[in-house]
Protein backbone atom coordinates (compact mmCIF):
# COMPACT_ATOMS: atom_id res chain seq x y z
CA UNK A 1 0.00 0.00 0.00
CA UNK A 2 1.00 3.51 -0.80
CA UNK A 3 3.30 5.33 2.31
CA UNK A 4 2.54 2.41 4.37
CA UNK A 5 5.19 0.91 6.67
CA UNK A 6 7.68 -1.47 5.45
CA UNK A 7 7.97 -3.74 7.95
CA UNK A 8 5.10 -3.56 10.14
CA UNK A 9 5.30 -2.94 13.76
CA UNK A 10 3.92 -5.26 16.42
CA UNK A 11 0.56 -4.67 18.16
CA UNK A 12 2.03 -3.60 21.60
CA UNK A 13 4.31 -0.98 19.64
CA UNK A 14 0.97 0.30 18.09
CA UNK A 15 -1.11 0.46 20.89
CA UNK A 16 1.59 2.42 22.74
CA UNK A 17 1.89 4.98 19.85
CA UNK A 18 -2.30 5.09 19.71
CA UNK A 19 -1.89 6.23 24.02
CA UNK A 20 1.45 8.07 23.57
CA UNK A 21 2.47 8.98 20.14
CA UNK A 22 5.97 8.26 19.53
CA UNK A 23 6.92 11.67 17.87
CA UNK A 24 5.42 13.77 20.88
CA UNK A 25 2.42 15.44 21.48
CA UNK A 26 3.52 18.87 20.00
CA UNK A 27 5.32 17.48 17.04
CA UNK A 28 1.87 15.23 16.79
CA UNK A 29 -0.20 18.57 16.67
CA UNK A 30 2.44 20.00 14.49
CA UNK A 31 1.86 17.25 11.99
CA UNK A 32 -2.24 17.34 11.99
CA UNK A 33 -1.71 21.06 11.64
CA UNK A 34 0.97 20.92 8.15
CA UNK A 35 -2.16 18.53 7.26
CA UNK A 36 -4.96 20.51 7.56
CA UNK A 37 -3.11 23.64 5.76
CA UNK A 38 -2.78 21.44 2.58
CA UNK A 39 -6.71 20.17 2.21
CA UNK A 40 -7.46 21.78 -0.94
CA UNK A 41 -10.62 23.56 0.65
CA UNK A 42 -11.57 26.84 2.54
CA UNK A 43 -10.54 27.97 5.81
CA UNK A 44 -13.92 27.34 6.81
CA UNK A 45 -14.58 24.02 5.44
CA UNK A 46 -11.75 22.74 7.18
CA UNK A 47 -12.62 24.29 10.56
CA UNK A 48 -16.25 23.31 10.53
CA UNK A 49 -15.15 19.75 9.68
CA UNK A 50 -12.34 19.89 12.53
CA UNK A 51 -15.52 20.62 14.77
CA UNK A 52 -17.49 17.86 13.37
CA UNK A 53 -14.80 15.46 14.41
CA UNK A 54 -14.84 16.79 17.91
CA UNK A 55 -18.16 17.00 17.96
CA UNK A 56 -19.14 13.05 17.26
CA UNK A 57 -15.90 12.63 19.84
CA UNK A 58 -18.29 13.35 22.68
CA UNK A 59 -21.09 10.85 21.61
CA UNK A 60 -21.02 7.35 22.88
CA UNK A 61 -21.63 5.52 19.16
CA UNK A 62 -18.51 4.04 18.76
CA UNK A 63 -17.55 2.66 15.51
CA UNK A 64 -19.60 4.89 13.76
CA UNK A 65 -17.53 8.38 14.46
CA UNK A 66 -16.42 8.28 10.96
CA UNK A 67 -19.84 7.91 9.63
CA UNK A 68 -21.35 10.27 11.48
CA UNK A 69 -18.30 12.38 10.63
CA UNK A 70 -18.98 11.94 6.20
CA UNK A 71 -22.98 12.74 7.12
CA UNK A 72 -22.58 16.20 8.95
CA UNK A 73 -20.13 17.35 5.81
CA UNK A 74 -22.21 15.72 3.72
CA UNK A 75 -25.15 17.74 4.73
CA UNK A 76 -23.26 21.03 5.38
CA UNK A 77 -20.81 21.01 2.44
CA UNK A 78 -17.47 20.64 4.48
CA UNK A 79 -14.44 18.83 4.35
CA UNK A 80 -14.77 15.45 5.45
CA UNK A 81 -10.93 15.21 5.75
CA UNK A 82 -10.77 17.51 8.58
CA UNK A 83 -13.50 15.81 10.11
CA UNK A 84 -11.64 12.55 10.47
CA UNK A 85 -8.51 14.31 12.24
CA UNK A 86 -11.03 16.14 14.52
CA UNK A 87 -12.29 12.73 15.70
CA UNK A 88 -8.79 12.04 17.16
CA UNK A 89 -10.28 14.74 20.07
CA UNK A 90 -11.65 11.28 21.35
CA UNK A 91 -8.77 9.20 21.91
CA UNK A 92 -7.80 6.77 25.00
CA UNK A 93 -6.94 9.82 27.08
CA UNK A 94 -10.08 12.06 26.40
CA UNK A 95 -12.69 9.44 26.45
CA UNK A 96 -13.70 8.39 29.44
CA UNK A 97 -14.21 11.92 30.90
CA UNK A 98 -15.87 12.51 27.52
CA UNK A 99 -18.27 10.15 28.77
CA UNK A 100 -18.54 11.11 32.21
CA UNK A 101 -19.27 14.58 30.99
CA UNK A 102 -21.92 13.51 28.59
CA UNK A 103 -23.71 11.09 31.07
CA UNK A 104 -24.35 13.62 33.61
CA UNK A 105 -25.63 16.65 31.45
CA UNK A 106 -27.88 13.67 29.77
CA UNK A 107 -28.90 12.63 33.29
CA UNK A 108 -29.57 16.21 34.31
CA UNK A 109 -31.90 17.40 31.28
CA UNK A 110 -34.03 14.27 31.76
CA UNK A 111 -33.89 15.82 35.54
CA UNK A 112 -35.22 18.82 34.17
CA UNK A 113 -37.44 17.94 31.76
CA UNK A 114 -39.14 15.64 34.52
CA UNK A 115 -38.13 12.00 32.48
CA UNK A 116 -35.79 11.14 35.52
CA UNK A 117 -37.87 8.49 36.35
CA UNK A 118 -36.77 6.89 32.21
CA UNK A 119 -33.40 6.48 33.21
CA UNK A 120 -33.27 5.58 36.94
CA UNK A 121 -31.19 1.66 36.89
CA UNK A 122 -33.59 -0.85 37.89
CA UNK A 123 -32.11 -3.51 40.02
CA UNK A 124 -29.90 -5.58 37.00
CA UNK A 125 -27.67 -2.18 36.03
CA UNK A 126 -24.49 -2.10 36.57
CA UNK A 127 -22.99 1.44 37.19
CA UNK A 128 -22.17 3.57 34.59
CA UNK A 129 -18.31 2.75 35.50
CA UNK A 130 -19.11 -0.96 34.38
CA UNK A 131 -20.71 0.54 31.54
CA UNK A 132 -18.30 2.74 30.58
CA UNK A 133 -15.49 -0.09 30.79
CA UNK A 134 -17.93 -2.30 29.08
CA UNK A 135 -18.50 0.09 25.87
CA UNK A 136 -14.68 0.88 25.42
CA UNK A 137 -14.74 -3.20 25.13
CA UNK A 138 -15.08 -4.03 21.70
CA UNK A 139 -16.43 -7.55 22.03
CA UNK A 140 -18.69 -5.89 24.87
CA UNK A 141 -19.98 -2.94 23.41
CA UNK A 142 -23.68 -4.69 22.28
CA UNK A 143 -24.72 -6.31 25.51
CA UNK A 144 -24.19 -3.24 27.48
CA UNK A 145 -25.79 -1.25 24.91
CA UNK A 146 -28.82 -3.65 25.22
CA UNK A 147 -28.41 -4.01 28.93
CA UNK A 148 -28.19 -0.28 29.67
CA UNK A 149 -30.13 1.11 26.78
CA UNK A 150 -32.24 3.90 28.34
CA UNK A 151 -30.13 4.40 32.10
CA UNK A 152 -27.17 5.32 30.63
CA UNK A 153 -27.31 5.15 27.06
CA UNK A 154 -29.44 7.71 26.01
CA UNK A 155 -28.30 9.89 28.68
CA UNK A 156 -24.77 9.69 27.62
CA UNK A 157 -25.92 9.98 23.92
CA UNK A 158 -28.02 13.07 24.42
CA UNK A 159 -25.74 14.84 26.51
CA UNK A 160 -23.30 13.97 24.31
CA UNK A 161 -24.71 15.91 21.33
CA UNK A 162 -25.21 18.93 23.31
CA UNK A 163 -21.61 19.12 24.30
CA UNK A 164 -20.79 18.80 21.51
CA UNK A 165 -22.56 21.41 20.07
CA UNK A 166 -21.73 23.65 22.86
CA UNK A 167 -18.57 23.11 22.51
CA UNK A 168 -18.64 23.72 18.41
CA UNK A 169 -17.27 27.35 18.50
CA UNK A 170 -14.46 26.33 20.74
CA UNK A 171 -12.96 24.19 18.17
CA UNK A 172 -14.38 25.90 15.15
CA UNK A 173 -12.94 29.34 15.51
CA UNK A 174 -9.37 28.71 17.02
CA UNK A 175 -9.07 25.94 13.98
CA UNK A 176 -10.19 28.57 11.64
CA UNK A 177 -7.45 31.12 12.63
CA UNK A 178 -4.90 29.02 13.14
CA UNK A 179 -5.08 27.61 9.10
CA UNK A 180 -5.81 30.94 7.96
CA UNK A 181 -2.72 32.28 9.51
CA UNK A 182 -0.95 29.16 8.60
CA UNK A 183 -1.84 29.44 5.10
CA UNK A 184 -0.78 33.42 5.12
CA UNK A 185 2.04 32.20 6.56
CA UNK A 186 2.53 29.47 3.97
CA UNK A 187 2.39 31.74 1.38
CA UNK A 188 4.39 34.70 2.27
CA UNK A 189 7.00 32.23 2.41
CA UNK A 190 6.79 31.07 -1.14
CA UNK A 191 6.64 34.48 -2.37
CA UNK A 192 9.48 35.48 -0.48
CA UNK A 193 11.52 32.69 -1.99
CA UNK A 194 10.05 32.94 -5.51
CA UNK A 195 11.70 36.96 -5.16
CA UNK A 196 14.87 35.58 -4.24
CA UNK A 197 15.18 33.31 -6.66
CA UNK A 198 13.92 35.99 -9.30
CA UNK A 199 16.58 38.52 -8.24
CA UNK A 200 19.19 35.79 -8.73
CA UNK A 201 18.30 35.19 -11.94
CA UNK A 202 17.84 38.90 -12.53
CA UNK A 203 20.47 40.10 -10.89
CA UNK A 204 18.35 43.27 -10.46
CA UNK A 205 16.85 43.73 -6.46
CA UNK A 206 13.97 44.56 -7.56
Amino acid sequence: MLFSRRTKLPFWQNARNLIWPKMGLRRLFNYYKHRSIRIPASEHSIAAGFAFGCLVSWTPTFGTHLLQCAVFCWITRTNWVAAFLGSAFGNPWTTPALMLISYHVGKALFVATGHADIITPDDGAGSFSEFLRAILHGDMAWEAFKANFMEYFMPTLLGGYVMGLATFPLFYYPFYYMVKGARLARRARIERIVHQEAIEVTGQPE
